[in-house]
């Protein structure tokens, strides 16, 4: 849960958002090129977000949301614009929930109530577990059968264990985010246009 009441606020609205999916690891190499690779399971994301031209009143709702942070210290809750909401013009309208718990370090979860024969995510979607604030990545496209059911595969591995008929949120679906710098600059011109860039990344 983040730790700000209220979500990143969506007006004014981004010119672009710069994405960017880490996945830590240690590599080392031998004098003959060959390399030893040690995973540590886990993937998170950081991006970018770049503002038009702003007006000082809506510069103001920028400056005064960031200044709630105090920097690195506070969490909240951001939905991304495209990012947030899957690529499917037909997902479905039911709230899919697990069928049966997961547990930690799982990649893949039963899943029904998807709805008979419908299309619930695209592979490259972002879902959240109800019961957590790690965002995941879909791997291979998810369809449900005729009775509602269906298996999701996805990136990282899930970070705790997640309980039977625990819902997801699959549109819409909000990063739990900190900011990347404990520093942020905004450029004021002439008439108080003001330009605006800011960092964040996921905080689990």
């Amino acid at each position: 849960m983040a730790d700000l009441a209220f979500q990143y606020p969506t007006n004014p609205t981004f010119q672009s958002v710069k994405f960017q999916s880490i996945t830590p690891a240690q590599v080392s190499e031998t004098f003959t090129g060959k390399t030893r690779r040690v995973g540590l399971g886990v993937t998170y994301y950081a991006w970018e977000v770049v503002y038009p031209n702003l007006l000082p009143l809506e510069a103001g709702q920028v400056k005064g949301y960031l200044a709630q942070t105090f920097g690195q210290q506070y969490s909240f809750e951001i939905v991304l614009p495209n990012i947030s909401y899957s690529s499917l013009v037909d997902q479905t309208a039911t709230i899919p929930v697990t069928d049966g718990a997961i547990v930690a370090g799982a990649t893949s979860v039963a899943l029904t109530n998807c709805g008979a024969n419908k299309n619930v995510l695209a592979a490259g979607d972002f879902f959240k577990f109800n019961n957590h604030t790690k965002v995941y990545m879909v791997t291979t496209a998810c369809t449900s059968n005729s009775s509602g059911e269906a298996t999701l595969y996805f990136s990282s591995a899930c970070q705790s264990a997640v309980p039977d008929n625990t819902a997801l949120t699959i549109t819409a679906v909000p990063f739990t985010a900190i900011m990347e710098d404990p520093e942020q600059e905004f450029s004021v011109g002439i008439g108080g246009i003001t330009n605006i860039t800011v960092k964040m990344r996921e905080d689990f």
